[in-house]
């Protein structure tokens, strides 16, 4: 600090940004796009849900509504699973995408 400036030079965080690194805005997109896919899929499953199990299948308006919520709720918990795959086997990109795939999938059939 011998030239009186307050502060030094350069990236505050005395990190050093590697080119053409992982992260950033294409990483941020893909999440975006991810997260977009699996909503899609959520919501299309549990839209239309009750009205498949109420038609076709028969079932009480209430066993309908259970069986909805008991759906929703394991489809809420399964990523805790899918976390500990992808941390331990398959890699993060590969698992996201092949639980967006899953999700579309499943919500379009």
């Amino acid at each position: 600090m011998d030239s009186g400036a307050l502060l030094p030079q350069g990236d505050p965080s005395g990190v050093t940004h590697k080119s053409g690194g992982r992260g950033g805005w294409p990483a941020a997109l893909f999440l975006i796009a991810v997260e977009f896919v699996e909503r899609l899929g959520f919501y299309g499953v549990h839209g239309n849900l009750i009205m498949y199990l109420t038609g076709p299948l028969g079932l009480s308006t209430a066993a309908a509504a259970a069986s909805v919520n008991a759906w929703g709720g394991t489809a809420s918990m399964l990523p805790l699973l899918g976390a500990l795959a992808a941390d331990s086997w398959i890699g993060r990109y590969r698992s996201v995408v092949a639980a967006g795939v899953l999700y579309l999938v499943v919500g379009i059939w």
